[in-house]
């Protein structure tokens, strides 16, 4: 059985140019060129010797273990991180309208574990943050729109 192919375009690092024919019944259009974003070759990569452990896990742990101690068991296994205003700079000028949050809390996931579900819930009820921003894998997105339409502001 041959897996369908995904309804979201892969643009592959190689790929110079994709031409998608635009086709109309009621006007005649010519091809499109669309260049791959290069947006992802903007933002350099940490250095070589960057060791994330060293640099944030230490200090996110001791962070949560000074604020938030009931939440060291999944700092310490590596499912919680927070990084506080300090570590990731000012705003820039211009965005001065902008305010960063003082911390954010990163939550890891798996989608069908019940043991994530509660992790999520008891960072939730402890820190009792202003916002939560949940990233979907591709799959929920989906499942997301369509049993979702209009409720949920697509």
């Amino acid at each position: 059985m041959k897996a369908s192919p995904s309804p979201f375009p892969i643009f592959s690092p190689r790929l110079r140019a994709l031409q998608l024919p635009l086709k109309s019944h009621l006007l005649k259009l010519t091809p499109v060129t669309i260049s791959p974003c290069k947006a992802a070759s903007v933002v350099p990569p940490p250095p070589p010797d960057f060791n994330f452990k060293n640099e944030i896990l230490d200090l996110s742990t001791a962070a949560i273990a000074e604020t938030h101690p009931e939440l060291l068991d999944l700092a310490e296994n590596g499912t919680l991180v927070l990084i506080k205003k300090s570590q990731y700079g000012p705003v820039p000028p211009w965005r001065s309208e902008f305010v960063e949050p003082e911390a954010i809390w990163i939550i890891g996931t798996t989608h069908i574990s019940r043991e994530s579900a509660s992790d999520v819930e008891r960072v939730v009820n402890a820190v009792k943050p202003d916002n939560v921003v949940v990233e979907l894998c591709r799959s929920r997105q989906v499942l997301s729109f369509f049993f979702c339409p209009d409720s949920c502001g697509f």
